[in-house]
């Protein structure tokens, strides 16, 4: 899975986290703590939880929703639009322009 989806991007989701816990740590809201989500694989309660702190991190505007200013937002501009196309390819299953938690779940869930 990872040679499908290309090195770079699978370096910027494994990169996730990290960045994210660097930055201040948001809470999960409750309606997205609560969900249920399947996955493509079986995840941990851990990486369920870090998944959604991810998603969370990331979907600035709190519309449970990354959209591709939201990515490049929070990597500070280091992402390139290669990897950030790469990344919306690979996720946005609906291509609807936006990640949903779902999408992301699955996503993430893939390249554990």
């Amino acid at each position: 899975m990872l040679r499908r989806l290309g090195a770079a991007v699978a370096l910027v989701v494994s990169c996730w986290s990290s960045t994210a816990r660097a930055a201040e740590v948001i809470a999960i809201p409750p309606h997205i703590q609560d969900m249920k989500l399947s996955t493509p694989r079986p995840v941990t309660d851990a990486q369920m939880h870090e998944f959604k702190q991810d998603f969370v991190d990331v979907d600035f505007n709190k519309d449970d929703q990354m959209d591709a200013q939201e990515v490049r937002a929070h990597f500070k501009g280091s992402i390139s639009d290669a990897e950030l196309f790469q990344f919306f390819l690979d996720s946005d299953k609906d291509t609807s322009g936006d990640v949903s938690l779902q999408e992301y779940v699955d996503y993430a869930a893939m390249l554990s």
